[in-house]
């Protein structure tokens, strides 16, 4: 059994090609150039904050990877190429979801037909929540898929990240044995050598033990997340961890201190309370509020709020997940919590019928802070916790791009949050960027995505590792995948 990779190479010949690439097109094998000429480049650097687009662009492909990038002067469109016609499109990098899932091969179908060429996927312990088993490619497939990036977990009591069953904490916390150095170490080093890219450091983990983990997983190349609990995540911003992940955890850094302790000892049970009452009842312009969006505005740490979570689970004014494009490929038992295709009911509200004002006022709160925290100068990347609450893959994405525009990112911001922060924030150098060396993942759109983020749903061509995707055909075939 092989894990979901995609090999790239592509095999053309000179021809001149509008609008969408003939299946066969994704199907050559050779290493013949392919170049996109025309169009306008976005520039997606420095979080979004830079705005040196180029006009008229020429993009070379070799490969799988990117060639050569510049305009028609300085970059030539080999002899032996065959050209995608751009004119009048925009270009941005393929699309990276920073908290995917990847349960069967619709799903690959679907991301791939809404322009995420990149999903990471975070692995966690057998009998806990979130993705235990990543789908396996059918031997002999030639299914196209995204580029496919796992995580793996770290606990500061269990190794792999393994939480009590138990609620309250407080045993844990006194009587158990915490790792030592040398088993958080040899943890790190476990992860690593699977192949991972990432490290999901566990809410049990205690400040001197975070300490280790980052150190350790950053001499190894591996990116940090958080999710804190017996840490402060103040704390976590000072020990360098990468992205701290779900605004209604890492908004509880703005609690006092009595609503943060029974957080802190229960985080994932109802004696937490206290802590997201805390948050619900904030000051937009508390002094915590304050200092810690000037922490992090002055850290190398990112925020992954997924909004999604809470914009389904709670009718967020967020279009129904159904309606996405790529919901034709996913049925409701794929997902989790999901929305009824039917009646639209949204089962998480419908749950609380007595709580449900009191939630939505308070997931919109948690939106205002998210928008605090950026105008005070924090930095976001993109993560669709797609499946969780009926996120759809592909479609969460955009409907988190969506969102982070709503907290206040300008367009080409939100665009960052999916493709160039990788590169700062990650260090992944091999994606998020049109650039020479970099991975061949690009999006062809025919709206702007400068003026509204929503113009990435706009899509003409996507192209993954060298390979233009027949989204026709995904489309067309997405009805008989649903079935299987």
């Amino acid at each position: 059994m092989k894990w979901l990779r995609l090999a790239v190479s592509l095999m053309l010949s000179p021809l001149i090609v509008n609008r969408y690439l003939a299946a066969e097109v994704a199907r050559d094998t050779g290493n013949h150039p392919l170049a996109i000429v025309g169009g306008t480049l976005i520039d997606v650097s420095n979080f979004g904050d830079s705005a040196h687009d180029l006009p008229d662009a020429v993009i070379v492909l070799r490969g799988g990877l990117i060639e050569a990038v510049g305009d028609r002067d300085h970059v030539k469109v080999p002899h032996d190429a065959k050209v995608i016609d751009a004119a009048g499109a925009y270009i941005i990098p393929g699309l990276i979801d920073g908290f995917g899932a990847l349960r069967r091969q619709r799903f690959s179908s679907a991301y791939l037909y809404e322009g995420v060429t990149s999903v990471f996927v975070q692995l966690s312990p057998t009998g806990q929540d979130g993705e235990v088993a990543l789908f396996a490619e059918p031997s002999g497939s030639h299914e196209q898929t995204p580029d496919v990036l796992l995580g793996g977990m770290i606990g500061g009591y269990a190794a792999d990240g393994t939480t009590s069953q138990q609620h309250p904490w407080t045993d844990r916390r006194l009587h158990d044995n915490r790792l030592t150095y040398a088993e958080l170490t040899a943890r790190v080093d476990q992860v690593a050598a699977s192949g991972a890219r990432g490290l999901l450091v566990g809410y049990d983990v205690w400040p001197d033990q975070l300490d280790v983990v980052v150190r350790e997983a950053h001499a190894r190349g591996l990116i940090t997340m958080g999710e804190m609990a017996f840490t402060t995540y103040p704390y976590a911003v000072r020990a360098g961890v990468d992205v701290l992940l779900r605004n209604d955890r890492y908004e509880t850094a703005i609690d006092l201190a009595q609503d943060w302790l029974p957080y802190s000892d229960d985080p994932m049970g109802n004696s937490g309370a206290p802590g997201y009452r805390g948050v619900c009842q904030s000051d937009l312009h508390s002094a915590q509020v304050t200092e810690f969006g000037k922490q992090l505005a002055n850290s190398h740490t990112a925020l992954m709020p997924m909004l999604s979570i809470e914009a389904n689970a709670d009718d967020l004014n967020m279009p129904n997940p159904w309606t996405r494009p790529s919901a034709a490929f996913v049925k409701a038992s794929d997902l989790d919590d999901p929305v009824d295709p039917t009646t639209g009911v949204h089962p998480y509200l419908a749950s609380h019928p007595g709580r449900a004002k009191a939630l939505q006022t308070c997931a919109y709160h948690r939106q205002n802070l998210d928008a605090r925290f950026h105008a005070l100068g924090a930095h976001y990347i993109a993560g669709s916790a797609t499946p969780a609450f009926g996120n759809v893959p592909g479609g969460g994405l955009h409907g988190e791009l969506d969102l982070l525009q709503r907290v206040g990112l300008t367009p080409r911001e939100a665009l960052a949050a999916a493709t160039w922060n990788f590169t700062e924030i990650y260090g992944w150098k091999d994606r998020g960027l049109l650039a020479a060396g970099r991975r061949a993942d690009i999006v062809l759109l025919t709206e702007d995505p400068r003026k509204d983020v929503k113009a990435t749903q706009a899509i003409k061509i996507v192209i993954v590792g060298g390979y233009v995707v027949d989204r026709n055909s995904l489309m067309t075939g997405a009805k008989r995948n649903k079935e299987s």
